[in-house]
């Protein structure tokens, strides 16, 4: 299971992807990691979602 905290949300940010705090946020996240996933270069585009999550849990905030 994806994890969306603070760490994810900046991290996206980060990527320039924003998501709004209105309903259904986390299926948006979720959205976001399949998008990520499908944009991404080998070999990252076999990851797995939960491989990207945690990618974005490292990812260093700006």
């Amino acid at each position: 299971m994806a994890i969306y905290d603070r760490r994810a949300h900046s991290a996206l940010h980060t990527l320039g992807i924003t998501l709004n705090h209105a309903p259904g946020r986390y299926s948006r996240y979720i959205e976001a990691i399949d998008q990520l996933l499908a944009a991404a270069p080998a070999p990252i585009h076999n990851w797995t979602p939960r491989d990207m999550d945690t990618a974005l849990y490292w990812l260093p905030a700006t």
